[in-house]
Order: C-alpha cells, then structure tokens, then sequence
C-alpha cells in the first residue's frame, strides 16, 4: 500500500515554546514528507510571529492560522485549517503534546479508509518538562520519560479498546491532543462541532460522530505515543465543562451541527 500523503495539524493557544518541542519532534521523524499546519487560538503574539524563524529553518511547511481570542474555540480553528488541506491522512496533536519522533511513521502503517486511530499521551513531570529543549527532542528524551503508573494504564486502555471495538460506545478511547483520521472520513462527518466553543468534549463528540458512520476506530495507544508537558509549563486555554444535554443531544449524530463547511466560501 502507498504511503498516505499526511498533515499534521496543531492546535496551540500562548504555546510557543512547547510548540518549538513538538516541531523539532516532527522534524526528527524518520520522513518529513508532511506538511505542518498550526491552528493558533488567539495567541498574543500570534504563532506565527513568535515562530517566523524557527519555521522557516524546518525539512516540511509550515502554515499558520489565525482567530482572535474569544475563548477556547479549537474546534473552529481547526476546521478552517483542515479546510486548506488535501493531504489522505490527518494527524491531530494539541501544542503541548510532543510526539515520539516515529508517531506519524505509526498513523501511515496502520492507515486505511474510512477509519480513524486513537493515540496515548503520557504526562511528563514537572522537573522533566523544564529540562527538555529541541535538541534533547531531537535524541528522542521524552520518549522514555513518564513513569510505570502511566505506562500500565495505556497498556489496559489499548487492550480495552481493543476488546470493545466496534461494541461500546465509549471505545476507542480518544485523546485529543494525538490521534489521526483519513481525511475523507473526516469530510464525510464536517469536522469538529463548533457548538462546543467554550468547552470540552469536541474530541468525544467527534469520536461519536466516526463511529456512527460505521467506522471503528483502530487503536495505537501503545504505539502511537505523546507526551504531554505538565500544567505549570504550558498552560492551556479556559473551558467549562460542555453541558450533558449538548453532549448527549448529538450522540446519534453524523454530521456536525455547526462543521467545517460553514467556513466554505460561496462558489
């Protein structure tokens, strides 16, 4: 089978140091034949100010978008991203996840249609995520990094979803800052819900959206690994819990209430 054609898209929000980490992850993966779009949340200074240089330097391109800062709307700027992209293969990580340098490697061997792949991310401590820099990213440090503990619980949730795929509702499990989905599929059901501005949940929703397609999602948590930098380092946007009845209201769902389409512009 040919190797997908593959963008990664990053969500960050006042990230550009940990965003520096995840771009030298990328740049060391074994094939650079990606492109890189970041989606900046209303970052001040915008991402593509800060990291001008730094992008400029890499083996892959890089694009920037832009939204002005009302809140946590990731799932907006990630669907006027993904509207730029025609790439087969979709890979989703958050601005302080970095990946270990042969994550997309793992996406594009276990990649086919009409299916979606769910990732682990691992939390490195405090002391570990002040230490790293982009060359210690480079030798793959962080790839070692988080304790037993953690290790054992990716280990039960991949077998779980892999006992229950196709059957419970809730499998696979998905984390949002590390997964992948053909990009067709993702076409298919429009993209993130934007009804979720302000909140969690758009990663779950989207999930439930995937699997009333049909697909059932293919699980990589012991193999498709990240590491999530600690709070204290690289804090995240704002968000309130998504209410249970929004949640719940689109479980049937296939396409998106509010999607990607929206953004489209008139033919």
């Amino acid at each position: 089978m040919s190797v997908p054609s593959t963008a990664i898209l990053i969500a960050a929000y006042q990230q550009a140091d940990s965003l520096r980490l995840v771009l030298a992850a990328l740049a060391a993966a074994p094939h650079t034949d990606l492109v890189v779009h970041i989606a900046d949340d209303g970052s001040n200074p915008r991402m593509d100010e800060a990291l001008a240089d730094e992008a400029a330097r890499l083996p892959f391109p890089v694009t920037f978008h832009w939204q002005p800062d009302a809140g946590f709307r990731k799932a907006e700027i990630l669907n006027v991203a993904a509207l730029e992209i025609d790439s087969e293969l979709l890979v989703f990580l958050d601005g302080d996840c970095i990946p270990h340098r042969d994550l997309i490697e793992v996406y594009r061997a276990h990649f086919c249609a009409g299916e979606f792949f769910v990732g682990s991310v691992g939390y490195l401590d405090l002391e570990t995520s002040h230490a790293l820099t982009p060359e210690w990213i480079a030798g793959g440090r962080h790839e070692g990094a988080i304790d037993r503990a953690q290790e054992r619980k990716i280990r039960r949730t991949h077998w779980k979803n892999r006992l229950h795929r196709g059957g419970k509702r809730m499998r696979p499990r998905i984390r949002g800052g590390n997964f992948a989905i053909c990009a067709e599929l993702f076409r298919t059901v429009d993209g993130f819900d934007e009804v979720y501005g302000g909140y969690g949940k758009e990663d779950s929703d989207l999930r439930n959206r995937l699997r009333n397609t049909g697909a059932k999602g293919i699980s990589l948590w012991t193999r498709a690994r990240a590491c999530h930098l600690a709070r204290e380092v690289a804090p995240s946007g704002a968000r309130d819990p998504a209410p249970t009845e929004l949640y719940e209201a689109g479980r049937e769902l296939i396409k998106a209430r509010r999607g990607m389409s929206r953004h489209r512009s008139p033919a």
